[in-house]
């Protein structure tokens, strides 16, 4: 009985051994460094320089010409901060999917959702995603897509948020501006 009883020990720390010895290798083959501290494995990161895209910081130039001060744009915003799911089983869903950029007023009452569409968004998960995206914000938040291009007019962009959004911008209260001082003038 004491045989098997030092026996079964000596296989047990032998597993141990090697079981350590391999997951000591699996963590140099990854390359990845992974840091234990209780119960939460830490992962090392690299730096993202920019929060927006190339094509996502023109628009966002764009979007700061046309608006006026009354407005605040915010980038990458989760969905779900946008409009939740009635069951909240299906908030997963809307935890992953981030918008490109949200138009609120001062106090952060949001007044259009936008989204730079590029050539990605004809793959078919770009295009289930964005049907998500719709539905999601249908009926709740105005929803602009606007196709990626090289420069953004910010006259054009303007008028698209006013047209589909009731956005007054820069240009639209120049406009008006114009039109009272010409009225004025008596022309």
């Amino acid at each position: 009985m004491d045989f098997i009883l030092v026996v079964l020990i000596f296989v047990l720390a032998c597993m141990f051994v090697v079981f350590k010895k391999y997951q000591e290798r699996t963590v140099k083959e990854t390359d990845v460094p992974i840091k234990r501290q209780s119960k939460t494995i830490l992962v090392d990161h690299k730096k993202e320089e920019y929060l927006a895209t190339e094509n996502e910081r023109k628009l966002c130039f764009a979007l700061q010409k046309a608006l006026t001060d009354k407005y605040m744009i915010h980038s990458q915003v989760p969905l779900i901060s946008l409009a939740k799911p009635v069951d909240y089983r299906h908030n997963s869903k809307s935890w992953a999917k981030r918008v490109d950029f949200v138009i609120t007023d001062t106090a952060t009452k949001i007044v259009a959702v936008i989204e730079l569409d590029d050539s990605t968004h004809n793959q078919k998960k770009r295009v289930e995603r964005d049907n998500y995206v719709n539905y999601a914000l249908k009926g709740h938040h105005p929803l602009v897509r606007i196709n990626t291009e090289k420069f953004y007019m910010p006259e054009k962009i303007a008028a698209l948020l006013e047209l589909e959004a009731g956005i007054k911008s820069k240009f639209s209260l120049e406009k008006m501006h114009n039109v009272e001082t010409v009225g004025s003038n008596g022309v």
